[in-house]
Formats: structure tokens, C-alpha cells, sequence
């Protein structure tokens, strides 16, 4: 196994120096159950605006992101430490689509807003992009543990849309508005029937309550009732 040497620069940037290299290829912790979910061949790694790190491989496992150019330039960050990734179609950022990630520092003495650009073919960056987002998933946040299922899925409309064909963006619009359901007025009038004060403001009858001398009617714990 080969050591790599330590680069402050991309330890600035949230990565962690990865030195766990058999023949190039990583050393997955099994024994705690990490798996390869997909090897991308010639990627580059981009830090910040414009230090280009070099070309290597991405793995991409069920707890982390591994990057290796190198027996001395090979990177590691696992999913708990990215904040977001997406994908950049933005060519005044970039010269062409690439995955951008946002990481944690790992040290307080650089910009929290440092990010790192892994530099895809443009027919693999959604490949990319849907295998961290479900590699991702299986890699909560421990103080999310434990929120409503679906807390857990976000996305962002106009980065969908924007690597989206023709046809597949109206396919997409379609989709969202199917999901906005909004109530006939055959509802709405079979549910004043079961309930006519369904829809009353909350406030009035606290305004009301509170003219009775208790709020909600409910007696105040230290004044004797009247």
C-alpha cells in the first residue's frame, strides 16, 4: 500500500488524504459493510475556481466519495461531509457540465463556501449525479435522524429541468402538476356540510375564548374561578 502525501490544499476544500490503495484500486472498509456502487474512469478534479488537481478515477461507495489520481493524489470525503452536490451546466462557472459539490472544511481556517468539481463526460454526468444521490441516501445525517420520510428527498426544479431534453422537461412539468391537487366545489361544500366551522379562523375563537377570561376556556392554573 502506498502512502499518499498529505495536500493542504485539498484538505482545505473538506478532502481527506486517501492512502488505503491496492494496485490503484481502493481498500473498502467491508468489515463495515462499504460497497462499491460505481467506478468512473478519467475524471478530473477541479478545487475552487480553478485548481485543477489532475485526472484519475472516482468510486463512488455506500459511505463515501474516493478519488484517485495517484499514489500521492488520492482523495476521500465521505457523504456526511457534503453539504450538496448537483449537477453545473453553467459554462461562466465552467467550461462544460460538470458535478459540483459543496463539503464541509476540514478546518475552520478556510472559506466554509470552498468546493470541489469533479469534471465528467457530459453523457455520464446524470449517471454520476444519480448514484451519489442514492449513495447519499443511505448516509443520513445524524441530527435528521428520525424526521418524517419525506424530509429526506430533495431536489431542486431548475436544476432538474435545466439537464433535462425537450421531452423530458414536459414530461417532468406534467408530473409536478399532477401532484398539485386542488379540491372541487362538490368537496367543498360536503365538507362544510360534515363540518361548518371547518374553515373558521383559529384566532376568533381564541379572541372569543379569551373574553370568556380563558384562553381556549381552559381556567388559569393560579386564578381562582369567579
Amino acid at each position: 500500500m502506498a502512502a499518499g502525501t498529505p495536500d493542504v490544499r485539498a484538505h482545505s476544500f473538506g478532502l481527506s488524504p486517501f492512502a488505503e490503495l491496492e494496485a490503484g484500486t481502493p481498500v473498502l472498509d467491508t468489515d463495515e459493510g462499504e460497497e462499491l456502487a460505481k467506478h468512473f474512469s478519467s475524471i478530473s478534479l477541479i478545487l475552487g475556481q480553478n485548481l485543477d488537481v489532475g485526472q484519475g478515477s472516482l468510486y463512488i461507495t455506500s459511505r463515501r466519495i474516493i478519488w484517485v489520481g495517484g499514489a500521492e493524489k488520492s482523495y476521500a470525503a465521505d457523504f456526511q461531509h457534503i453539504n450538496m452536490h448537483a449537477i453545473s451546466t453553467d459554462q461562466s462557472a465552467f467550461q462544460r457540465p460538470c458535478i459540483y459539490m459543496q463539503m464541509e472544511p476540514s478546518t475552520s481556517e478556510f472559506d466554509e463556501d470552498a468546493v470541489a468539481d469533479d469534471d465528467v463526460d457530459d453523457e455520464e454526468t446524470p449517471e454520476v449525479r444519480l448514484v451519489l444521490c442514492d449513495c447519499a441516501a443511505l448516509n443520513p445525517d445524524p441530527g435528521q435522524e428520525g424526521d418524517d420520510e419525506d424530509a429526506e428527498f430533495y431536489y431542486d426544479e431548475d436544476e432538474v429541468l435545466a439537464g433535462a431534453g425537450g421531452e423530458s422537461r414536459a414530461a417532468m412539468l406534467d408530473h409536478y402538476d399532477s401532484l398539485l391537487q386542488m379540491p372541487r366545489a362538490d368537496d367543498l361544500d360536503e365538507l362544510l356540510a360534515e363540518d361548518p366551522e371547518r374553515f373558521e379562523d383559529a384566532d376568533e375563537e381564541e379572541g372569543d375564548a379569551e373574553e370568556d377570561g380563558y384562553p381556549n376556556n381552559v381556567p388559569h392554573p393560579t386564578r381562582p374561578e369567579q
